[in-house]
């Protein structure tokens, strides 16, 4: 038997903000820049408040929840890309990053209810003054998608707005 030495030579990215935050590869590099350029990304991935997308959302698969800083550099990579996206989902991922550090910041579930059973349902961050707007969004969603009247919108399982429905 030969024995014979091999060396690689790997690059990795570190977080200028995080520095825990370590990935290799060109996608972890864009992460992490774009990331690090906002600083409030890495308080939205590693936080929990927001329902959407902290440490614990439900957004992300298992490896990806958590404290680890694998988790965390995967999280801001997924929030990287919803906010590129054109529908409701990129649009709820701008609002988290304009209004993450504002008072009363928070998330829950909001549900379309139709008089009679729950339809359309997603988490979504809001503050109190942002309510209405983060409403209309979710009801104007539902009506794309859902054909279901709109009796009741609920937040966190309670009645907040009710609709008159047409017979």
């Amino acid at each position: 038997m030969k024995t014979h030495e091999h060396v690689v030579k790997s690059i990795v990215y570190s977080s200028d903000v995080v520095p825990e935050i370590v990935g290799a590869g060109e996608y972890d590099a864009e992460v992490i820049a774009w990331a690090d350029a906002k600083p409030v990304v890495w308080k939205i991935v590693m936080g929990t408040r927001s329902k959407v997308f902290g440490k614990n959302a439900s957004t992300y698969c298992g490896y990806e929840r958590g404290d680890s800083p694998r988790g965390a550099l995967a999280r801001a990579g997924r929030f990287k890309t919803a906010i590129d996206d054109s529908g409701i989902f990129g649009w709820r991922a701008r609002f988290t990053m304009d209004h993450y550090t504002d008072k009363g910041f928070r998330g829950g579930l909001f549900q379309q209810f139709d008089g009679t059973y729950d339809r359309g349902s997603m988490y979504l961050d809001y503050t109190p003054k942002t309510l209405d707007t983060v409403v209309n969004h979710f009801i104007e969603w539902c009506n794309l998608g859902y054909k279901f009247p709109t009796a009741a919108l609920k937040l966190d399982k309670k009645v907040i707005k009710t609709f008159k429905v047409k017979p």
